[in-house]
C-alpha cells in the first residue's frame, strides 16, 4: 500500500511539473503579442516639394492615437526617423467613451531614396516613419487604416497620388540605448508605424521633351545617307565634299546629343544605375558614331576608285536597316522601363 501511494504521489508531482512548464511556455511566447497597444491613424492633407535630386519630399498630415490608458499615448515622444526637422503641434487629448484620443499636426521635410531608372514611367512608394521610444514588449502600434486617408485635392507638380496606407513593422536597433533593463549586446526592437504613399508620374510630355532632339538627330543622320552622291555630273571632288558635309553634320549631331544629355542630367538625377533617358542617349551616340565610321569607310572607298553606285546602294540599305534597328531597340527599352516602373 505504501509503495502504491508513493507511486501516485510521484506521478502527481510529475503532472504538476509538466503543467507548470506548459503554462509558462505560452506566456513567454505570447508576451510580445500581449504588449499594450494604441490604435493610430493619419490623414495626409498636403504633399509637395517632391525633389528626387535632393532625395526628399515635404508633407503636412494629422496623426491621432486612441488608447485605453492615457499613459500609453505614444505621440508625445515618438521619433520621425526619416526627418530631421518635422514640426509637431501640441498634443490635444480628449476622453471619449473610456478611451483617450490624442491628435497632433505634423509638417516637415522627409528623406526618401528615389529610383529614377524607369523615368518617366517610374512609380514610387514614399514613406513617413514614426518610431516608438518603447520596446515592443511595452508598446506596439495598431494601424487605423479604416479611418485613415488622404486629401483628394493633393496634386504635386508632375505627379499623382495613387495609394495611401499605414503599416506596423518591427524595427531592430543594434543598441539598447543605455537601457539597463535590456540585455547588453542584443540590441532592442521597437514598433514603427509606416505611412506609405504611392506616386506615379503625371506628365505625358516629359518623355518627348527630353528625347525629341535624339530622334531628330537620328532622322537627320539617316537622311544624310539617303541623298544621291553618284551622279555622272559629279566628279571626285564633289563626292568628297559631300562626304565632308556629312561628317560635319554627324559631328554636330554628337555635340547636340552630349549637350542634351547634360541638360537631362540636371532634370533626372539617379544614383542607381542608368536611367531610361541615359540609355537612349547612349544608343543615339552609338548610332551616330556608326554613321561616322560608315562615312570614313566610304571616303576611303571613293579615294581608292571604288564604284560609287555600289557605295550608294550600300548606304541606302545600311541607312534603312540602321533606322529600323534603332527603332526596335529604343521601343524595347521604353516598353521594358514602362513594365519595370
Amino acid at each position: 500500500m505504501t509503495r502504491v501511494l508513493a507511486v501516485l504521489i510521484g506521478a502527481f508531482a510529475v503532472w504538476l511539473s509538466a503543467a507548470g512548464t506548459a503554462d509558462a511556455a505560452p506566456a513567454k511566447g505570447t508576451s510580445a503579442k500581449e504588449a499594450p497597444t494604441c490604435r493610430v491613424g493619419a490623414y495626409l492633407s498636403d504633399l509637395y516639394d517632391l525633389d528626387p535630386a535632393k532625395n526628399a519630399f515635404s508633407a503636412r498630415l494629422t496623426v491621432w492615437s486612441v488608447c485605453p490608458k492615457r499613459e500609453l499615448d505614444p505621440l508625445p515622444d515618438v521619433a520621425f526617423t526619416n526627418s530631421s526637422n518635422a514640426e509637431k503641434s501640441e498634443p490635444s487629448v480628449t476622453e471619449e467613451g473610456g478611451m483617450f484620443r490624442d491628435l497632433v499636426r505634423i509638417q516637415g521635410v522627409f528623406r526618401q531614396d528615389w529610383d529614377l531608372r524607369a523615368f518617366p514611367y517610374d512609380r514610387h512608394r514614399i514613406t513617413i516613419n514614426i518610431t516608438s521610444r518603447k520596446t515592443i514588449d511595452k508598446f506596439r502600434f495598431t494601424p487605423d487604416n479604416g479611418d485613415s486617408g488622404a486629401n483628394e485635392g493633393i496634386a504635386p507638380d508632375g505627379w499623382k497620388l495613387t495609394g495611401f496606407r499605414l503599416a506596423s513593422v518591427e524595427q531592430h536597433f543594434p543598441t539598447n540605448f543605455g537601457d539597463a533593463t535590456l540585455t547588453r549586446g542584443k540590441g532592442s526592437t521597437r514598433s514603427r508605424l509606416v505611412i506609405e504613399m504611392d506616386l506615379a508620374r503625371d506628365d505625358p510630355t516629359a518623355f518627348w521633351r527630353l528625347t525629341g532632339p535624339l530622334y531628330l538627330m537620328v532622322l537627320l543622320a539617316t537622311a544624310a545617307f539617303l541623298l544621291p552622291t553618284h551622279g555622272k555630273e559629279l566628279g571626285m571632288a564633289e563626292r568628297l565634299d559631300s562626304m565632308q558635309s556629312r561628317l560635319a553634320l554627324l559631328g554636330g549631331g554628337l555635340f547636340v546629343v552630349m549637350l542634351n544629355l547634360q541638360q537631362v542630367s540636371q532634370v533626372v538625377t539617379s544614383t542607381v544605375g542608368l536611367t531610361l533617358i541615359d540609355t537612349l542617349h547612349l544608343l543615339t551616340l552609338v548610332y551616330v558614331l556608326l554613321a561616322v565610321v560608315a562615312t570614313v569607310l566610304s571616303w576611303r572607298w571613293t579615294v581608292r576608285g571604288g564604284d560609287p553606285v555600289r557605295a550608294e546602294r550600300i548606304h541606302h540599305r545600311g541607312a534603312w536597316f540602321g533606322l529600323a534597328g534603332y527603332a526596335l531597340v529604343a521601343t524595347a527599352l521604353v516598353l521594358y522601363a514602362a513594365h519595370l516602373g
